[in-house]
């Protein structure tokens, strides 16, 4: 008895809590106050009862029957006032709700006298009201409320677009049936005279109020949609176990003569029983119900788990966008959907993609960054549309975004943030099935707009990329067709000045005094120290574009080293500074280009002439099975380790050594030397020690030279 004496106790705490949680919510709601109205009377009801049940003195228990009808008396009342609200048709019911009110106060009036109860009665349970002639009066009207709450909707649920909101109304009237039904139970037991059946009513109203309370709190902890299927199918596999349990005890009975049977509570009891250890195939079954109902749909889990592994595949934005809405439209499926992503030109949100199944039409305007819908996805997680009148915060926030959300007609707004930044927004609609998304879908939506975002950025960075390259690509195009005009334009005149320069100087015949001719001579040797800059810039260009050719043919290496030291030799006039051959003899020609190969020699040997003080510059020249090996040593001032790996890049010039030589050029002749070696397919490299000189070498590949090219002396 223990019990039964706090299950009203219970119910009143539980009444208690959620109207302390709606008003502390948002007090200001018409629905939440109304909500707490009729927690507060089902809670003045249950703590009554709990009076009742404790107490043994008849006197007491008439008083706090009394005082428990204020209570019982305004649940109807409330009740249905909270489902106009709820279904916003207060002022269209504006007189009935009137007269249910009015009705209330009567019964109000007329509680404490023997009309509505003469006293109480002792039964199985505790005490009981004594009922009154009016009693049978106030309980149609208490069963009349909430019928007709439950008709009001019934007939609103058809025109709720909203899965959301018809998952609320679901509750409401899930709730009130079960309150129904816990009346019609109680009536039952006394009209039948069935005292020892348990009175239900007060754990009744108690799941009453708390599917009120979740259908404007927490609505999207009880999908009542799924709730009832699953009910159903436990129904169905009770149903079936109880003829399967009387069977087998038959045969039991029959098989091994049994001199008793089993009563049918037994019966029942185990074919419950039996339901329970079934109860893994509800799972089994509901999946199989699904695929049934919805043969193109493939679940919402195996729909998002595959997406989350396609999108990481895909580097174009249109097709990540393409295929993250179109999959989630047609495989929820939804009744429509779209990505909005921030558009840089615009400064706004534009749509990426829209996919819709027919129910949305039209051009959708973009997001304000300034708007409020920006603003709140910004510094807030999921947007429920149907969440907006419960959250008082929300509410206020998006007060002025109403438009924008009708126009849309979505059921949810999914963030596409990273480090606090919101790239994109990805709309939803409701799903075709009429289910709502429930706490665990939401979760997964979440986990899937995190890993879309990854995914978006690394498209958008990919193309960025690619844009540049691009750029880049042209950039280079159209600086080497520049610098090959400009090589052009300069080339033509400088020519006429080193030519015309030349032949002043050989036929002046003493008609020049002495600083004319030194004058003539430094622009004789100017210009060709221009022309073979302008000759290194082509030279790079031509490299860079991968537009050098080779021109090749047989060359003899040791006619090339000595042409190339006889025109180095004016560089050391002067000088304590020797030049040396060492040339393998016999050495087989090669196939080259027998220009670049010079302009390789030729640079290697002025840099080591430029950079040895006094000494001595070496070249040798020797085969090495299939390799053609040739160098430059020095014993000038060496290079330092950690400039080295500078030297073959372009436009670097270095200053050796301890010695600082104005060097001139444009930094470009090692990285020209070194591209046409490769070209050649040999290679090039240093030896170097600060203070003990360099030596360069590069190599040639000694490939057979045909005999009609092969050059006699």
């Amino acid at each position: 008895m223990i019990f039964h004496q706090l299950v009203p106790l219970v119910a009143f705490a539980l009444n208690l809590t959620l109207a302390m949680m709606v008003l502390y919510r948002d007090h200001r709601s018409a629905l939440n106050r109304v909500f707490a109205s009729v927690a507060a009377a089902l809670g003045v009801w249950n703590l009554g009862v709990f009076f009742l049940r404790s107490t043994g003195d008849v006197a007491t228990a008439v008083l706090v029957e009394k005082l428990l009808h204020f209570g019982v008396i305004l649940v109807p009342a409330f009740y249905y006032h909270f489902v106009v609200v709820f279904l916003e048709i207060a002022d269209r019911r504006r007189r009935l709700l009137a007269a249910t009110y009015a009705l209330a106060v009567i019964f109000l009036a007329l509680s404490p006298t023997p009309l509505f109860m003469r006293g109480v009665v002792v039964t199985y349970w505790g005490f009981a009201p004594a009922f009154g002639p009016l009693y049978n009066a106030f309980f149609a009207w208490f069963m009349a409320s909430i019928v007709g709450g439950i008709v009001e909707l019934g007939l609103a649920y058809g025109k709720i677009d909203s899965a959301f909101r018809r998952n609320r109304a679901k509750l409401i009237i899930l709730g009130s049936a079960v309150s129904l039904l816990g009346g019609v139970v109680d009536i039952a037991r006394v009209g039948l005279k069935m005292e020892r059946l348990y009175p239900v009513g007060i754990p009744a109203n108690a799941v009453f109020a708390l599917l009120l309370g979740v259908s404007i709190v927490r609505y999207r902890l009880v999908n009542v949609g799924i709730v009832a299927k699953r009910v159903a199918i436990f129904g169905g596999l009770l149903a079936a176990a109880i003829p399967l349990v009387i069977a087998l005890g038959a045969l039991a009975e029959e098989t091994f003569e049994l001199r008793y049977s089993l009563s049918l509570r037994d019966d029942l009891v185990l074919a419950f029983l039996l339901a329970v250890l079934l109860t893994p195939l509800i799972r089994t079954v509901e999946v199989w119900l699904d695929r049934l109902v919805y043969r193109k749909r493939y679940g919402f889990y195996e729909t998002l788990s595959d997406l989350r592994k396609r999108m990481g595949s895909l580097l174009d934005v249109t097709r990540l966008a393409d295929t993250l809405v179109q999959t989630l439209v047609d495989r929820i499926p939804l009744t429509h959907g779209a990505l909005y992503l921030f558009d840089p030109g615009t400064g706004d949100y534009q749509v990426q993609r829209l996919v819709s199944a027919g129910a949305i039409e039209g051009k959708w305007r973009p997001l304000r960054v300034g708007g409020p819908i920006i603003r709140w996805l910004r510094d807030n997680d999921i947007l429920v549309r149907e969440e907006i009148p419960l959250r008082r915060r929300m509410a206020e926030a998006l007060a002025d975004a109403e438009a924008d959300l009708d126009a849309m007609q979505v059921a949810l707004l999914l963030p596409l943030k990273s480090e606090g930044q919101l790239i994109g927004v990805l709309a939803l609609g409701e799903k075709l099935s009429g289910e709502i998304f429930d706490a665990e879908e939401l979760e997964l939506l979440r986990v899937l707009a995190s890993q879309a975002t990854v995914a978006l950025q690394t498209s958008q960075l990919y193309e960025q990329l690619k844009r540049t390259n691009e750029q880049l690509v042209e950039a280079n195009s159209l600086k080497s067709q520049f610098l090959a005009q400009f090589s052009h334009e300069l080339r033509t005149p400088l020519n006429a000045i080193i030519g015309f320069s030349k032949v002043m100087l050989k036929t002046s015949g003493g008609a020049l005094s002495k600083d004319q001719e030194e004058d003539l001579a430094a622009i004789h040797s100017n210009g060709l120290h221009l022309l073979g800059l302008i000759n290194d810039v082509l030279d790079f260009s031509k490299i860079e574009s991968g537009t050098m050719e080779l021109e090749k043919a047989s060359l003899a290496i040791d006619e090339l080293v000595e042409e190339c030291v006889r025109t180095t030799l004016p560089l050391i006039r002067g000088r304590n500074l020797t030049i040396h051959k060492e040339i393998e003899p016999a050495l087989p020609p090669v196939r080259a280009d027998q220009t670049k190969i010079r302009q390789v020699l030729l640079n290697l040997l002025s840099n080591a002439v430029k950079f040895t003080r006094e000494g001595s510059v070496t070249v040798r020249a020797n085969a090495k099975a299939d390799r053609l090996v040739v160098s430059v040593q020095d014993t000038g001032v060496g290079i330092r380790e950690e400039d080295q790996p500078k030297l073959f890049r372009a436009f670097q010039q270095l200053n050796g050594g301890k010695i600082h030589l104005p060097l001139g050029g444009t930094g470009l002749g090692l990285m020209i030397s070194k591209s046409f070696v490769e070209l050649h397919g040999g290679e090039i490299w240093l030896e170097s020690r600060e203070g003990h000189g360099s030596t360069f070498s590069f190599t040639l590949p000694l490939e057979p030279v045909p005999a009609h090219e092969v050059r006699h002396g």
